[in-house]
């Protein structure tokens, strides 16, 4: 690909832009099995996830296990790449399997309607990663080529199916540091304007 030639970038959530403790996933794994269609679009809600948790045991746990659901920290660095790299003039978009309860709290609780072009939940969409369904709908969307998106994300089978639909993809997840970040976007083409702009203390 050409240094040019990427219009639009788009990012993961969980693992990407933000981080939820793994205990947390731990508790609520099982009634997470509960909403199996809940991705795509199955309804899904507080009440909901409180009857689940009840019918697996986990009823003297239900706030633990609701805390999956709107607890995250977003990553203040990954969002400040985010701003270079759209500062320098390429569209960000934020690209996620959530259902429509985690959706719904991500907006409450994060920036990401203001610190992106635009968001894809794939509750939203009907689909979910890795499908390259989910892909050509956001090529679809956006009236751009596939090949002129990159796609980043924590999960391999993701990176992978964002590939099969004819996008430029890598697997990043913050814990691989900014640095290794900055590298990728570079390698891709992909500039940014503003204190993230590639110095060498901003790689160390």
């Amino acid at each position: 690909m050409s240094r040019s030639s990427v219009l639009a970038v788009l990012w993961d959530a969980d693992g990407v832009l933000q981080h939820t403790p793994s205990e947390a996933w731990q508790v609520a794994t099982t009634v997470v099995a509960q909403f199996p269609g809940a991705l795509t679009g199955a309804p899904i809600d507080e009440a909901r996830i409180r009857e689940a948790a009840r019918a697996v045991g986990l009823g003297d746990r239900v706030e633990d296990v609701l805390s999956v659901w709107w607890s995250f920290d977003v990553l203040t660095p990954s969002l400040a790449i985010v701003a270079g790299v759209r500062a320098a003039g390429t569209r960000c978009y934020l690209a996620t399997n959530q259902d429509a309860y985690r959706a719904a709290c991500m907006r409450d609780k994060t920036p990401y309607d203001e610190a992106l072009d635009g968001t894809y939940y794939s509750c939203e969409v009907g689909v979910a990663k890795p499908a390259a369904a989910f892909f050509d709908h956001i090529a679809t969307d956006l009236a751009l080529p596939p090949e002129r998106l990159l796609f980043l994300d924590d999960q391999p089978a993701n990176v992978d199916g964002a590939r099969s639909a004819g996008l430029s993809a890598e697997r990043w997840t913050h814990t691989d540091g900014i640095p290794a970040l900055l590298d990728m976007l570079d390698r891709h083409g992909v500039g940014l304007d503003g204190p993230t702009n590639g110095t060498t203390a901003d790689r160390g």
